[in-house]
């Protein structure tokens, strides 16, 4: 049974209070605050008073049977017995599992203050092996966005409200890409809290990053080749009392930055052992307790680089970091180290003035181009991406070398396409200089292979090299087929072969015809997609719009994407002979 009483505490006497005695008990008189005159029992030792409390306390049996009090935090009797009844009602019913225990726990997460949850969070992180840097950064963004939106628990924590503190972050003068940063830290806060089961849902979960393309404040640019053999030759032969590192180890920190695309913490943490030099290829093994994504990196390296680096290693003590001198503000270092590169360039200029002004107006080992892209330390990490991209890399083997876990981020973000890059790729692009037929395409003219006034012209296929595949008029020595055409069109044959295996067919109004076999579509069906079967392979049918299937999807046609695959160029593989 529940009991609801105000508890006796114990408190110190009252300076000047007067000691009475009333029926065979000993009280402590004093006048209080407001000049009324309290009166308290005195303990039976005589050296404290017994104080009522204002409030009721609640006293009730739990499910596991065990006493429990609680203030009920009202002076009022009979609500404190209702809430007495209602907690003893409780009681039996999580005795009988009627109440679910997951219920009680997310209201108790409810009532908890969500600083606390926030602080749990970060002990979450640390123990979930993050850097410290990583705990304390998303800690700090988190509590930032807490604090714009005023929430207090766990239920003022709204999509609105936190849209509105990023907007408040972004009015200060942030960029879009910071307020994402901070928008990752409360979504992972928000997304912690389903996973600990503190809440029922992700309640931001709904909430989309900007777009940080259309706002950039930190554009990295990458280093050409020519920006890189001054810097290194310059800062190979250049130490300064200030510098905490010599030139030769800060051209090397360079060399191998440039060379594997490692970021500057993981350059501090290499040490002798990390170096495999003599292995085919040369590699450099990153611990996994200090690579980003938290796991062993054994990252490959040129040869001539190795050579450079089993020199450089010589003497240096096992088991200690090779460069342990780098300094943590390292595009800071960069920096200078540009800085005086350039001016050693400018300087090569000599008497020249022309040639002395031109470099001194262009952007050659600028920390700060003109477009106002920079070259800090991790623009060497973008060097080593690009440089790999350009070099004519899949995109996974990109991916690896970057060591990233999505390819979008290693050609999206990392990788930087030059103009010269591309010009091959725009070669490979028709010439629209002139209205008229290709070369090719009057050839096929001059041939007779090329008939079709209009439509999908046997010649835009045959008369092209597509794939490796190209079409030879049989008309000049094959053989004339009896098949009935339409008047004005000159049916012409083919011989198209695969893998040592013939075929013969006839070109007309544009189509190809298997000969020996009539079409069943004239008009609306390219019969050498014709569904057929050859060596276990099938063809593919595919149709003009209206027919039923979607067209070829030949850009030698001029046809739009649309089925996945080419009956000419990707279904049959066949080639004239």
């Amino acid at each position: 049974m529940s009991s609801v009483f105000k508890r006796m505490r114990k408190k110190p006497i009252p300076s000047k209070a007067e000691i009475i005695e009333y029926r065979a008990k000993r009280y402590a008189v004093w006048t209080g605050r407001g000049g009324r005159q309290q009166r308290a029992p005195l303990t039976d030792d005589g050296q404290a008073v017994l104080i009522e409390d204002d409030y009721y306390t609640v006293e009730y049996f739990d499910h596991l049977g065990q006493r429990r009090r609680i203030s009920s935090k009202t002076p009022d009797r009979d609500t404190a017995q209702r809430l007495a009844n209602s907690l003893e009602t409780a009681a039996m019913e999580r005795e009988r599992g009627l109440i679910d225990p997951a219920d009680e726990a997310y209201a108790a997460s409810g009532r908890k203050p969500i600083r606390q949850h926030l602080a749990d969070f970060k002990v979450a992180l640390a123990a979930k092996g993050d850097t410290p840097k990583h705990c304390e950064e998303t800690y700090t963004q988190a509590l930032k966005v807490i604090e714009s939106c005023r929430a207090e628990y766990l239920k003022d924590l709204s999509p609105s409200a936190v849209q509105a503190a990023l907007k408040a972050i972004r009015d200060s003068g942030r960029s879009l890409e910071t307020c994402n940063h901070y928008l990752r830290s409360i979504k992972g806060f928000s997304a912690w809290l389903q996973s600990d089961k503190r809440t029922r849902s992700n309640a931001l979960c709904s909430l989309t990053g900007y777009n940080a393309a259309t706002d950039p404040r930190h554009v990295r640019r990458e280093l050409t080749p020519e920006e890189i053999s001054w810097l290194i030759g310059n800062t190979e032969g250049r130490t300064l009392p200030e510098h905490r590192m010599s030139g030769p180890d800060r051209a090397m920190a360079y060399r191998l930055a440039l060379g594997s695309g490692f970021r500057a913490s993981e350059l501090r943490s290499l040490t002798p052992e990390s170096f495999n030099l003599e292995s085919d290829p040369p590699t450099v093994a990153v611990r996994a307790a200090h690579s980003k994504r938290r796991r062993e990196d054994c990252q490959p390296i040129r040869r001539d680089l190795a050579d450079l680096l089993r020199s450089w290693l010589v003497g240096r003590p096992a088991r200690q970091p090779v460069f342990s001198d780098l300094p943590e503000k390292t595009a800071r270092m960069l920096r200078s180290d540009l800085k005086a590169a350039r001016l050693a360039w400018i300087k090569e200029a000599g008497q020249d003035q022309r040639e002395r002004q031109r470099r001194e107006a262009s952007d050659f080992l600028r920390y700060e181009d003109s477009a106002g892209r920079v070259a800090d330390f991790h623009a060497t990490r973008h060097t080593y991406v690009s440089a790999i991209v350009a070099g004519g890399a899949s995109v996974k083997t990109a991916q690896e070398l970057a060591r990233h876990s999505t390819p979008t981020l290693t050609i999206g973000r990392y990788s930087h396409t030059r103009l010269h890059d591309v010009q091959g790729a725009l070669e490979s692009l028709p010439g629209v200089a002139t209205g008229g037929p290709t070369p090719e395409a009057a050839e096929l003219r001059k041939t007779g292979t090329d008939d079709s006034p209009s439509g999908p012209v046997l010649g835009q296929h045959t008369g092209q090299q597509l794939g490796g595949e190209t079409c030879q008029n049989a008309a000049t020595g094959g053989e004339q087929p009896s098949t009935d055409t339409p008047e004005g069109e000159l049916p012409q044959v083919l011989t198209l072969s695969r893998n040592g295996e013939s075929r013969r067919v006839m070109a007309t109004a544009g189509f190809l015809y298997p000969l020996g076999e009539s079409n069943p579509c004239p008009r609306t069906e390219n019969p050498i997609s014709w569904a057929t079967r050859r060596r276990g392979r099938s063809f593919t049918r595919n149709r003009p719009a209206g027919a039923g299937n979607s067209m070829c999807n030949s850009p030698a046609r001029g046809c739009q994407p649309a089925s996945g695959n080419c009956s000419l160029m990707n279904s049959f593989h066949w080639r004239a002979v």
